[in-house]
């Protein structure tokens, strides 16, 4: 089971039961942050509407995620929105792009909506590119958000006969997106370039997006320090050279001074 479809996929589920289908929502949104040393964090925000916790009020108290805190998820404890919903925050710091690899494949299972993600970095620490590879793609409809442990056990997703039967579009019970910000400025991406960030709405319709994007970061200030040290350096250098010729032809000057006259 992977950690956070086990626990958090179940809002999305409960979204869909069409008792109350024309209501209710689940809204996650994923955020992939990397500073320029490669460090940063995976967050998911995922907010349940009101009318879902109306409907489960023990919604908050039935969460468990001690699995999640052991894989090194930070997890806040529910929160009610202003509109009388539940939020619940997950944080997954990484200190490098192969631990953001890592912490994005924890997301969700093969069925989506996070697919093949990849975080890749290349250049000198001055001067980096940046990579961020994968595909959104929500597949199998509901059964996305159920294990495949619990999928062989009841057979089919819960409430599935329900939204078939009163026609329900699967995006209107769910909302999931994606942001990520990378260092630098973005060079080409496929989603929607917002200050410093992309974004991208996953699909919910069974099709994907490729979100192929690439960052360039100059590290100005570092690229001027640097070269400040080495003038300072060859300065200091300089410095040092004219105060030892300097002291050498003031030493010469003092010994022809002291020298006797000549006689003839």
């Amino acid at each position: 089971m992977t950690f956070l479809k086990g626990r958090f996929a179940r809002l999305s589920v409960v979204a869909c039961a069409a008792l109350l289908l024309t209501s209710c929502r689940v809204d996650q949104s994923v955020y992939l942050t990397v500073e320029p040393n490669g460090s940063g964090e995976v967050t998911v925000v995922i907010t349940a509407n009101k009318d879902i916790v109306a409907k489960a009020p023990n919604l908050a108290a039935d969460l468990r995620t001690d699995d999640l805190v052991e894989a090194g998820w930070e997890v806040t404890k529910p929160v009610k929105t202003k509109t009388g919903g539940l939020t619940v925050t997950l944080v997954r710091p990484f200190r490098n792009p192969a631990e953001a690899n890592i912490a994005l494949s924890q997301v969700n299972g093969p069925k989506g909506p996070l697919h093949e993600m990849v975080v890749t970095r290349s250049g000198k620490d001055t001067n980096s590119q940046w990579s961020l590879a994968g595909r959104l793609e929500v597949t199998g409809g509901l059964e996305a958000f159920i294990d495949d442990a619990g999928l062989e056990l009841v057979g089919a997703a819960p409430y599935l006969a329900n939204v078939q039967e009163a026609g329900l579009d699967l995006g209107d019970a769910v909302g999931i997106t994606f942001t990520a910000a990378l260092p630098g400025t973005i060079d080409q991406s496929t989603g929607v370039k917002g200050e410093g960030l992309v974004s991208w709405a996953v699909p919910m319709d069974g099709s994907k997006i490729d979100i192929a994007t690439t960052s360039t970061n100059v590290d100005v200030v570092s690229s001027i320090s640097r070269v400040g040290k080495v003038l300072l350096l060859g300065l200091l250098v300089l410095w040092i050279a004219a105060t030892l010729v300097l002291l050498m032809l003031v030493g010469n000057a003092r010994q022809r001074r002291s020298r006797p006259p000549t006689r003839l």
